[in-house]
C-alpha cells in the first residue's frame, strides 16, 4: 500500500471537516426555516390571550371617563346660577321707588361681572349721566338716589341686586315720573360665571342667558358713582 503524500492527509482533513459543518448548518438553517413558518402562528396566539384583557382596560377607562363626566356635570348643575335683569316702581315697603335690579334665580353662586347701560343707543357710565340724559336731572332736582355695586361681586342663590335706586320725593317729583317712563327704553346687558368658570351675558328682562368663554372687555361698564 503506498502512502500518501502530507499535502493529499491534509486536503483529505480540510474535506471532511468541511463536510461535517455543512452538515451542521444543515440543520440550523431547517430549523430556522421552520421557526419562521410558526412565527405567525405564534404571535396571533398572543394576540387573542391578550385582547380580551386589552378590551378589558378599554371598557374599564371608558366607563371610569363617562362616570367623571357625568359627575362633574352633576356638580355644575347643583352649583348653576341664573341671573335676570329687571326693573320694579315699588319696595318692598310699598314705597315708590324705582329700582334697577339683578336676580339669581339659580341654585348657585354668581360672580356678577360687567354691566352696561345704554339709553337711545348710547352707552351711560353712572346713574348721574343716565338720569341727566333721560330725565333732565338738574343740579336742583332734590334727588334722592342710592347705588350699590353690580359688578366683582357675588350674588347668593335667590339674592337680588339693586344696583340702581331713585325713590321718589316732592323736590323730584317731575323727575321721578320721566325715569318711571323712560327706564322701559334702557338696553341693559350683563355677564355672569359660575364657581366653574363657566360665563353667560344677559340682554333685556327676558333674555335667555348665552354662554361665552369669559366675560366681554369691551363693553361701556356701567358704575355706581
Amino acid at each position: 500500500m503506498t502512502a500518501q503524500p502530507p499535502d493529499q492527509d491534509r486536503i483529505a482533513q480540510l474535506e471532511a471537516k468541511v463536510a461535517e459543518l455543512s452538515s451542521r448548518d444543515g440543520g440550523l438553517s431547517g430549523r430556522l426555516t421552520k421557526l419562521l413558518k410558526l412565527m405567525p402562528w405564534l404571535m396571533a396566539s398572543h394576540f387573542l390571550i391578550g385582547a380580551p384583557a386589552l378590551l378589558i382596560s378599554l371598557g374599564v377607562a371608558y366607563a371610569t371617563f363617562v362616570q367623571a363626566e357625568a359627575t362633574k356635570k352633576m356638580q355644575q348643575a347643583d352649583a348653576w346660577p341664573f341671573v335676570s335683569y329687571g326693573t320694579s316702581n315699588v319696595d318692598e315697603k310699598g314705597e315708590r321707588v324705582i329700582s334697577l335690579v339683578l336676580n339669581n334665580n339659580g341654585v348657585g353662586p354668581a360672580m356678577l361681572g360687567p354691566v352696561e347701560i345704554r339709553y337711545r343707543g348710547q352707552p351711560v357710565r353712572d346713574p348721574r349721566e343716565l338720569l341727566t340724559k333721560c330725565c333732565g336731572l338738574q343740579a336742583n332736582s332734590g334727588l334722592n338716589l342710592s347705588t350699590s355695586p353690580a359688578s366683582g361681586i357675588v350674588a347668593r342663590p335667590g339674592e337680588s341686586v339693586k344696583f340702581m335706586q331713585v325713590a321718589e320725593t316732592p323736590a323730584n317729583k317731575a323727575l321721578w315720573n320721566r325715569f318711571e317712563k323712560e327706564r322701559w327704553k334702557l338696553q341693559v346687558r350683563s355677564c355672569y360665571c359660575s364657581i366653574f368658570d363657566e360665563c353667560w351675558t344677559i340682554e333685556g328682562s327676558q333674555a335667555k342667558p348665552k354662554p361665552v368663554a369669559q366675560c366681554p372687555t369691551d363693553w361701556s361698564q356701567f358704575r355706581e358713582r
